[in-house]
């Protein structure tokens, strides 16, 4: 039987208390942020859920602590609802770069939080069909010259119906798609 663990995250209190402090920490201290990731892969469903909203409710930004949760969660529909939180609550600088047209060419949608190392979706397509999709992170991948900076919704544009037709067509998309679902969430439609 697991022991009663301290109702830090259903508890009725003010944001400035000891756990506030631990989420400030967070941000310029890579042992806090380990700690809150190691205690967070300890709990059942429930109790990650509650962390979750106490994270949400006590940290200034929220962005890397959920991030750190993101990075150990297993679970699918819990990967997804972290993914949809940290670009609701989180501060995420997204980048787009594209070359190419609707039927030959090469998109990159670029998205980093802060104190983290940004990771890019790759998209690269040939008559009309996506040929290569995968994640990068920042110490594998090199925005080349011959990419130009866009707007992010003119890429998403371009881009959208290819990833659509993938699926559609029975392709496969890299594990940790998820984390970039901000781009396509509507948030920057003209």
């Amino acid at each position: 039987m697991k022991r009663a663990r301290p109702g830090i995250a259903s508890a009725d209190r003010r944001r400035r208390g000891p756990f506030s402090s631990l989420l400030d920490q967070i941000l310029h201290d890579r042992t806090a942020l380990d700690g809150l990731a190691f205690a967070y892969a300890e709990l059942t469903g429930p109790e990650r859920h509650a962390l979750v909203g106490a994270v949400l409710q006590d940290a200034a930004d929220p962005t890397r602590a959920l991030a750190a949760l993101l990075a150990i969660e297993e679970e699918p529909p819990a990967r997804k609802r972290l993914a949809e939180l940290i670009q609701r609550h989180g501060r995420v600088e997204q980048t787009a770069f594209l070359r190419g047209s609707e039927t030959e060419g090469e998109a990159r949608l670029l998205h980093s939080l802060p104190s983290l190392d940004p990771e890019s979706l790759c998209v690269i397509w040939k008559e009309g069909k996506i040929e290569h999709i995968e994640i990068e992170s920042r110490r594998s991948f090199e925005i080349e010259d011959s990419l130009t900076s866009v707007r992010v919704p003119e890429v998403v544009a371009t881009v959208a119906p290819l990833l659509w037709q993938h699926i559609r067509a029975g392709g496969e998309l890299p594990e940790g798609v998820e984390r970039f679902a901000g781009f396509f969430s509507g948030a920057y439609r003209s």
